[in-house]
């Protein structure tokens, strides 16, 4: 589901249910009731995620949702009309400030997790980001200078394809692992997210199409959706995208790329089979599209051995991209690309113009922890199933009727719920101080409704008192659907 659709006449509206989940736990703002509420929607409009001229949605629907006053929503319109963010009109209804709500105005669909990063506040437990938390396999990650000139950096300390010796070790790694990789094909990156974001800003020009996983990662959503594309989603079945719906997708007019999740697939921990590998790139090969295989969680497969990677089989067709933020911790931005010579060179002058290099000593901090890197990545393995096996027992237990998708690896489940929407329970459980992902913001369009996703990177005790909570929003949000529907 994206935050604003395109309406029968070409103006957009605003799902309330979508709205309320994007919103976020806004009744922990300062003030009165109406302006908590005026101050969320400020900031959500702030954020550049929805078109000038989009309709929101009704006081009455919007209260519902929320389960506060309609008089509560009128009061906060009114006050974000007088501070010039919407205007309000009898018979048009309220909309975001400005005219250009013409047809071809697409609204960028969004990640809500990147709102709440910038609008906060912190919830208690978190459930929507799959990271490992800070703890005693990483205590001792620093880098210092002395070292950063001992792996290469230059005198001025720019490098923007990255630290020497950090692209040795990445190339040794990948080579080992069955890519044949040399330094001079790798692009040190500030995390995933920032190799994502180079390859965007490369590849993609507006009216592209760019094919995905349905469902996928909302970070490359967004990504992907900013840069003006048009995003082509194809569901998956037990391993994977379907070769004829691959092709289908690219016959005629093509498109700028794929981006797939082989290995521990966010959002559900599945691994792609082998012979489906092959059968998508060749498909890909075919149509002469680049792959973007995301490779971010392919080291906490802990069910299992990973079929071969897709680059291995064509690393000229396939762009690789990892990070050592799920082995290591989130808060260390270090990413890379592997890719051919060519694409390299692309992407590093577009870095340099972007940022001249990612910060050198997170680098060092990866160089320093290499010769245990293989250590810290085992016991990551065995720490995430457990945590699994710890949330998905307790979820059990308390909302048996909630259908979890088998997992393998990484750090998220995939749930089905019974009946309602994952945006409802979403904004019920931020109310209950945890913080879950909607499956609507995994895909393109409106899929994936009634699913959410479940991270498992926080400590047992805070997954067992997740599922507590989340009992209590499942409550709350079935009620409120019910009111809303009656």
């Amino acid at each position: 589901m994206t935050a604003a659709h395109q309406g029968p006449i070409g103006s957009h509206f605003v799902a309330a249910e979508t709205l309320v989940a994007q919103l976020g736990a806004w009744t922990h703002r300062a003030g009165p009731r109406y302006v908590q509420l005026a101050d969320a929607l400020g900031d959500l409009l702030g954020q550049d995620g929805l078109p000038e001229g989009a309709r929101l949605p009704s006081e009455r629907e919007l209260a519902l949702r929320l389960g506060v006053s309609r008089g509560t929503v009128v009061s906060a319109y009114a006050a974000l009309a007088e501070r010039g963010a919407v205007t309000r009109r009898q018979g048009s209804g309220t909309r975001v400030a400005g005219d250009r709500s013409s047809p071809g105005a697409a609204a960028v669909l969004r990640n809500p997790q990147f709102g709440r990063f910038i609008t906060g506040p912190e919830v208690p437990i978190d459930l929507s980001f799959g990271a490992p938390h800070l703890d005693d396999l990483v205590a001792g990650l620093q880098g210092g200078v002395a070292e950063a000139a001992r792996a290469g950096v230059p005198a001025h300390g720019y490098a923007p394809l990255g630290l020497p010796g950090l692209r040795d070790a990445l190339a040794g790694r990948i080579s080992a692992r069955g890519v044949p990789c040399r330094p001079e094909e790798v692009l040190v990156t500030t995390g995933a997210q920032g190799a994502l974001a180079l390859l965007t800003a490369a590849l993609v020009r507006p009216g592209d199409r760019v094919v995905v996983e349905a469902p996928t990662y909302p970070g490359a959503i967004e990504l992907f959706s900013r840069a003006g594309a048009t995003l082509v989603a194809l569901e998956r079945d037990h391993t994977g995208p379907r070769p004829e719906d691959l092709r289908r997708a690219l016959s005629g007019v093509g498109a700028a790329l794929v981006f797939l999740v082989p290995t521990c697939h966010n959002p559900t921990g599945a691994v792609m089979h082998e012979q489906r590998r092959r059968e998508l790139l060749a498909v890909c090969t075919e149509h002469g599209v680049p792959v973007i295989e995301d490779e971010t969680t392919a080291e906490l497969l802990w069910d299992g051995t990973a079929p071969p990677s897709m680059a291995s089989r064509n690393p000229d067709g396939v762009i690789s991209v990892g990070s050592f933020s799920k082995v290591l911790w989130g808060g260390l931005r270090v990413g890379w690309i592997r890719a051919a010579r060519p694409t390299i060179l692309r992407i590093g002058r577009l870095k340099a113009a972007q940022d001249l290099g990612s910060g050198l000593l997170d680098q060092v901090a990866v160089l320093r922890v290499w010769p245990e890197l293989d250590a810290i990545a085992e016991a990551r393995r065995g720490q995430a199933r457990r945590r699994h096996d710890t949330l998905t027992a307790a979820l059990a237990a308390r909302l048996p009727d909630w259908r979890i998708a088998p997992c393998r690896g990484g750090y998220s489940v995939w749930v089905r719920l019974p009946h309602g929407t994952g945006d409802d329970l979403a904004a019920a459980a931020l109310e209950q101080g945890v913080a879950v992902s909607s499956g609507s913001s995994s895909a393109p369009q409106d899929l994936f409704l009634d699913h959410v996703r479940l991270c498992f990177a926080a400590p047992p005790a805070q997954l067992e008192e997740a599922a507590e909570r989340l009992e209590v929003a499942w409550r709350v949000a079935a009620a409120r659907s019910a009111v809303a529907a009656g």
